[in-house]
């Protein structure tokens, strides 16, 4: 048998060329011969070096895509939690590190889209502090309005947190805008709108306006209907005090003034339909049905309060053997030469008092301006039955 002296494949006698590998075989078949096969064919060499090399390579190609999709991976994560965390620039940064591990990383992409937005947003809330300062409220609240839609096209714990931070932004705006206009003595009928809007706020600051503007609210409800009462306007006092409730429906001023006007509508239209004499005060129909005094004067002072305002405040005690109900006290204001100044006369809370039990009054007076003592003109009330 005659081999290739190059390649070492076999060949026939009469072959000139390696049909395998192409060579001149030597004419000599000795030198064909001493060629016989070794253990090994050198042909083979070059495609098994190239497929160990593959092999390689693939292994190779194989650790180090993961090694990638590993600290794509692990940026990615971080990023995640620089987000949650509100650090939306770090976040950012593991982000665009995950894209360049990993570029194909749809995850790692879109939250770097997102974090440019979320950049742009915490950025906008942190402007409004200074629209602020400038007491540009409006422009400060369509500020938070651009940035609650910015958001609208996404969801999520890290919007959660950003239209949590816009939210707490816009009442705390309201907030200073509806203190900065109650600084400018708004009406009676502004001082209302403004209420509505304050008690949708959610603050400690918006529950402190919401009660001084209440308070405002009872103290002129309660003076503008006790002025109507007096004139036996008792439809007009009753729509005064019932648009106060509105706003203040639990109050208990307003109720027992309710009460009261109820309560005097009816003893008028019965003394009307009895004819009885309109001259006779109440004070002489208490005399005659009850010997000895029914109340008694506890206290009574006059003193400013924090608007400038008069009020006038003070108790009774019930002395009466029988339950009365819808005292009224009837006062002066002097100046200081003992002038009457202003009569006046308000309800006592509450409206039904048992013996020995004591009830307080309270008036705001918004049109005196100097200073003045009180003194008591007539307490009257009603008896049961009467």
């Amino acid at each position: 048998m005659t081999y290739c002296p190059q390649c070492g494949a076999k060949s026939l006698e009469n072959e000139k060329y390696c049909v395998i590998c192409g060579s001149q075989l030597p004419m000599n078949i000795e030198e064909r011969t001493q060629h016989e096969h070794k253990g090994f064919n050198k042909w083979w060499l070059a495609p098994l070096l190239s497929v160990v090399l593959v092999l390689l390579l693939g292994i190779g190609l194989h650790f180090y895509l993961e090694y990638t999709k590993d600290q794509a991976r692990a940026a990615y994560e971080e990023g995640t939690e620089y987000a949650l965390d509100g650090q939306f620039s770090q976040a950012k940064e593991q982000f665009e590190l995950a894209l360049q591990y990993h570029p194909n990383n749809n995850a790692a992409e879109q939250g770097s889209k997102f974090m440019s937005v979320a950049i742009e947003v915490h950025e906008q809330i942190q402007s409004i502090d200074s629209l602020v300062e400038e007491e540009a409220y409006q422009q400060a609240l369509n500020l938070t309005k651009e940035a609650e839609e910015r958001l609208s096209p996404y969801n999520g714990e890290v919007i959660n947190y950003l239209l949590s931070e816009i939210v707490k932004k816009r009442e705390q705006v309201k907030t200073l805008q509806i203190e900065s206009r109650l600084a400018q003595g708004p009406s009676i009928d502004e001082l209302k709108m403004l209420l509505w809007q304050v008690e949708s706020i959610e603050t400690d600051k918006a529950t402190e306006l919401a009660s001084t503007m209440k308070e405002r609210i009872v103290n002129y409800t309660f003076t503008n209907a006790s002025e109507s009462l007096q004139e036996n306007q008792f439809t007009e006092a009753l729509a005064i005090v019932d648009d106060g409730l509105r706003y203040v429906p639990e109050n208990e001023r307003l109720s027992s003034l309710k009460s009261t006007i109820e309560s005097q509508k009816l003893a008028f239209e019965n003394n009307q339909r009895q004819r009885t004499e309109q001259a006779l005060s109440q004070f002489e129909l208490e005399q005659e049905q009850n010997a000895n005094d029914a109340i008694e004067l506890v206290n009574i002072e006059v003193d400013p309060d924090e608007f400038g305002d008069v009020v006038v405040k003070g108790k009774v005690k019930s002395i009466a053997t029988v339950p009365i109900y819808s005292v009224s006290v009837e006062y002066n204001l002097l100046n200081e030469d003992d002038e009457v100044v202003l009569e006046n006369q308000t309800i006592v809370v509450p409206e039904d008092l048992f013996p020995e039990e004591t009830g307080t009054f309270e008036y705001t007076h918004y049109d005196v301006t100097e200073e003045v003592t009180v003194e008591i003109n007539k307490i009257s009330w009603f008896l049961e039955n009467q």
